[in-house]
């Protein structure tokens, strides 16, 4: 066998995975007997030996006889070859985990989600009322011409602040989910509420999802969902 076809068979002997587990086995052991690395897989002897055989013809493992017995060792030499060329590549692909590590922490940074929980002493139809009832979202956010309907799109309106945030309703879920885009000024983000009820109370869990960074805006979300809860909760003593 000339150097080309070993270089060859290298590289197709390691391919396959009953192969790749031979290796691993021998190079635990000085040697192994044939009886013992069957014992490793869920075939017969004659099916590890023609694994064997194709390792041996590459150079990968020697075997001797002791008695009746084929003992098999691990021959790492023609390895190297393929360590050789894994080496040449490796600098690329370092580069290119190291770019796509950079491409993951902007699209993180651009998906910058606002979270708040809240909990109320009221029904969950109660508190979905609060979230889709356009009279009583008025109380507690802002004048709007909200529908709890699926593709309706309205307006919430403050004058004072010259704010108008555009909503174009997602998912209608009564009176579990309620998921709406929230567009004004620099955001264009999707609001989500999520509601559960256990042991007479209503836990609410509001997610704003689209920020492209900690910013004004992003910051300015937080408090205003957390101040905007505590009016939520008046207003549900009240009804």
């Amino acid at each position: 066998m000339n150097e080309k076809n070993q270089e060859r068979d290298v590289y197709v002997a390691i391919a396959d995975s009953t192969r790749r587990k031979l290796l691993r086995l021998l190079s635990d052991a000085e040697e192994l007997p044939l009886h013992e690395l069957t014992a490793q897989f869920q075939m017969g002897r004659t099916a590890v030996s023609k694994h064997l055989a194709i390792l041996k013809e590459a150079g990968l493992v020697a075997d001797r006889k002791v008695g009746r017995e084929t003992r098999y060792r691990l021959n790492a030499a023609p390895l190297r070859e393929i360590e050789d060329w894994v080496s040449f590549y490796r600098k690329f692909w370092d580069e290119r985990i190291l770019l796509l590590n950079q491409i993951l922490q902007e699209e993180q940074k651009m998906n910058l989600t606002v979270s708040q929980d809240f909990n109320f002493k009221s029904p969950i139809n109660k508190v979905w009322n609060a979230l889709t009832d356009s009279d009583t979202l008025t109380k507690w956010i802002m004048e709007n011409n909200f529908k709890p309907i699926v593709g309706h799109k309205s307006q919430f309106r403050n004058e004072q602040w010259n704010l108008i945030v555009d909503c174009e309703v997602l998912v209608v879920e009564e009176p579990y989910k309620l998921s709406y885009t929230w567009v004004g000024g620099p955001i264009n983000t999707i609001v989500t509420w999520t509601l559960k009820q256990e042991d007479g109370t209503t836990y609410l869990h509001l997610e704003q999802t689209g920020f492209e960074k900690e910013d004004q805006a992003f910051n300015g979300a937080k408090h205003g969902w957390a101040k905007m809860g505590e009016e939520l909760k008046k207003v549900l003593e009240e009804m």
